[in-house]
């Protein structure tokens, strides 16, 4: 038995590493395999064998039933075997580096799996379209001629973020590549592509694309792509990407009956909100009945896989719906959360302000509620006293609402204060580029229907944060004149298309017992002109 396997096994750890020169002797002698009592190890998630001689996966690789991560990279593996499909937890495959020729069909059983690399290989095809929660793909510098068999979940928004397909032989960007709608960054520099297909534009998160050292045709399309960002680069494409003929080839024909569904110009073009089913185990709310009285109107909701592309665009969008929809918070307040930043359910509570502690947005150590709301109206005091007016106003108008000693928050599991409406909220959770999944929270004292708005508000300045919006008039009517040539209303066209998931929240009273969820149907409704779809999956 090798050291760092009895090791392992006495300790009984999670984890394997085998590397270094101890560990390339012990392959040399063993035939370039791994020791088989490491397949004991049936609670190992980890096991990382790098820079070794190894040239062969076991079968017993499949004993190692808990394995998360198998990292085989810059080995001499020339296979993988089918076993590896009875990995069924695992979520992070590495075998780059290797002398790998074919995937096997048995890999599209790693249901799981989020992450695979199989770069600096012999690939000459992949099919992945089984692996419907791969989130990163790597397949650089291998032999490929097209592109990989991708994955499409069956649910309306793909888990599919990240292709890298550098240095490969590949000539044509397939235009089913427009399904993949989660896709963030694609990379196919140094292939053989000729061509940039108009339709990239139509995924509706991509933000990063590398295109360089490609034989490009555009000559003006190739400066670019050497030479300035992604933005640039896709807005070219969008304006003079190539579109296939209508007489061309199969494949090109191909190509567009993947369009076929796809919105042919800006007026057809529907940004759209997916209303995703909760599960049993998500993230829930519950009330206390003292927080219900004080400030009875609570909604919220959870977006899933949003990039922000500008913080401020972000930021900015909530400051004009505090001013104008929320009416300087005096009818309601928006807090956005880190969703990955807290810790479970929340609840909703009273208490009184000395009892409640909070890191404010933006600061740097916990005070009390009473403190902090002391320091504002003390603040508001001096404005107010040296602009000469009786009451508060601007952004302080919203103090007058909260009277007595009693405020509301919402607290995690770990009795953290994550909010304190109408005040503000805690710094722990803030939103930050790296933000990926987003807690959105409103209240309200007015009405559920002011606290709807104000959500459904927000919810669609998120859908429209990097859209450029333009509204027109009816077609044969001139701007600005007052002939019913035309007749109709204007109505709203968009730049691109945009996508937001959103995860219903449930919401409980102090007992346990089931209140509401949101958004339910009928809930995100905007108007006919707005041009923008709801779609609930499987609520």
């Amino acid at each position: 038995m090798w050291p760092e396997v009895k090791t392992a096994k006495e300790e009984n750890r999670r984890e394997l590493k085998l590397s270094g020169a101890g560990a390339r002797k012990r392959f040399e002698e063993n035939s370039g395999q791994l020791d088989e009592t490491i397949f004991q190890l049936s609670a190992l998630n980890l096991l990382d064998v790098n820079d070794s001689p190894l040239d062969v996966i076991s079968p017993k690789i499949a004993d190692l039933k808990h394995l998360q991560s198998l990292l085989l990279f810059r080995n001499r593996i020339v296979e993988i075997p089918a076993e590896i499909g009875r990995l069924s937890a695992l979520k992070v495959l590495d075998l780059s580096g290797n002398k790998i020729e074919r995937v096997p069909g048995e890999i599209g059983q790693l249901k799981t799996l989020t992450t695979i690399n199989l770069s600096g290989n012999l690939l000459k095809e992949a099919d992945l379209s089984a692996l419907e929660g791969l989130i990163i793909i790597n397949l650089s510098s291998n032999q490929l001629e097209r592109f990989p068999e991708l994955p499409l979940s069956k649910l309306e928004v793909q888990h599919l973020s990240d292709i890298n397909l550098e240095k490969n032989q590949i000539r044509e960007i397939p235009a089913g590549l427009v399904k993949q709608n989660g896709l963030k960054t694609l990379n196919v520099a140094e292939n053989k592509i000729e061509l940039v297909p108009q339709f990239l534009v139509k995924c509706p998160r991509l933000k990063e694309i590398n295109l360089k050292e490609n034989p490009l045709k555009d000559k003006r399309l190739k400066k670019l792509v050497e030479q300035c960002r992604s933005k640039q680069v896709l807005d070219y494409v969008e304006k003079n990407g190539h579109v296939a003929p209508a007489n061309a080839s199969s494949s090109s024909n191909s190509a567009q009956e993947a369009e076929s569904d796809e919105p042919k110009g800006p007026a057809e073009i529907r940004p759209k909100i997916t209303v995703l089913k909760p599960a049993d185990s998500a993230r829930r709310v519950s009330f206390s009945p003292e927080a219900k009285q004080l400030r009875p109107h609570v909604l919220h909701c959870i977006v899933r896989d949003f990039t922000i592309g500008s913080m401020k665009k972000f930021l900015q969008l909530q400051n004009d719906l505090h001013d104008n929809e929320c009416g300087k918070r005096e009818f309601a307040t928006i807090a956005t959360h880190d969703l990955a930043k807290i810790k479970g359910d929340l609840r909703y509570q009273a208490d009184l302000s000395e009892q409640i502690e909070i890191t404010p947005l933006n600061g740097k150590s916990k005070v009390t509620a009473a403190k902090y709301y002391e320091d504002l109206r003390q603040q508001a005091e001096a404005i107010r006293k040296e602009k000469k007016r009786n009451t508060y106003s601007g952004v302080h108008k919203f103090i007058n609402l909260l009277k007595g000693e009693v405020f509301v928050f919402f607290a995690d599991e770990d009795k953290k204060v994550i909010s304190l409406p109408p005040l503000t909220n805690c710094d722990e959770t803030k939103v930050g580029p790296e933000t990926r999944h987003l807690l959105l929270e409103v209240t309200s004292s007015v009405s559920a229907e002011c606290a709807r708005k104000v959500m459904l508000a927000l919810l669609k300045g998120l859908l429209l944060l990097d859209v450029t919006v333009t509204r027109v008039a009816p077609e044969g009517k001139k701007k600005g004149g007052k002939g019913k040539a035309g007749g109709g209303s204007s109505r709203v066209v968009y730049d691109k298309n945009a996508e937001l998931s959103v995860e219903q929240v449930r919401l409980f009273d102090g007992d346990g017992n089931f209140h509401s969820v949101f958004p339910g149907k009928g809930e995100l409704e905007f108007g006919e002109d707005e041009n923008i779809d709801v779609e609930f999956g499987g609520c």
